[in-house]
């Protein structure tokens, strides 16, 4: 009863791990977009997105943990628990996930901080705007996989390890042509927009700072 009780805890911890990282994830993006994408880069946006970064690193380091003690305990029940391949699938997704969260925290962050007063993808090249949708997308695609494959008990000791992972390949690829082709497509809209703007305020600017004199005859000449 002790040993189903602690177990019990520890799928708990778990759980409350993925759901912090999950949703400190997907609440990060929607912060970037509206905020820093729709909108030009604020001191919130900058502040919202660090504390939310701080939740998905505590959701990770909560899911490394429980997930090598629940290792542990199947282990002590089913000494064949290691040959189940969705495993080690679930593992390898949570150390992309891992690396990309320090690529976020490392890369995302500093833009952010550059790009306040500024939208994050104005005049950004195309090759940098790629790495940054695909950032994104493996953080949104890295963190719904487990979950589902946590919940497919369906998958146990019967999907390969290279099933699991070129799945989850080509849902990334997928999501990342996607989510690209979006951004890309709004950037277009935007800088277009930006530039009409420029063009009608500029001439209008040029007028209202000419040197106006009255010419004898009081007539008004540039």
């Amino acid at each position: 009863m002790h040993f189903l009780s602690l177990l019990t805890l520890i799928k708990i911890v778990h759980l409350c791990g993925l759901i912090s990282g999950f949703g400190g994830a997907i609440l990060a993006d929607f912060t970037i977009f509206t905020r820093g994408v729709i909108r030009p880069v604020s001191e919130f946006t900058l502040y919202q997105t660090k504390f939310l970064s701080r939740i998905v690193s505590f959701g990770l380091v909560l899911l490394w943990i429980s997930g090598v003690a629940l290792i542990w305990f199947n282990l002590q029940v089913h000494p064949e628990y290691l040959t189940n391949q969705k495993l080690w699938g679930k593992m390898a997704i949570v150390c992309v996930l891992t690396l990309n969260g320090v690529l976020i925290h490392k890369k995302i962050l500093p833009i952010l901080k550059r790009s306040i007063g500024h939208r994050l993808f104005d005049d950004i090249p195309r090759g940098y705007l790629a790495g940054l949708t695909l950032l994104g997308s493996i953080s949104v695609v890295s963190w719904t996989i487990p979950f589902v494959l946590g919940k497919a008990s369906e998958l146990n000791y019967v999907t390969p390890f290279w099933t699991i992972i070129s799945t989850y390949g080509g849902i990334l690829l997928a999501f990342w042509a996607v989510l690209y082709f979006l951004m890309a497509s709004l950037n277009h809209v935007q800088n277009a927009v930006h530039r009409l703007a420029n063009s009608t305020v500029q001439p209008n600017a040029r007028w209202e700072h000419r040197e106006w004199t009255i010419s004898p005859g009081n007539q008004l000449r540039a």
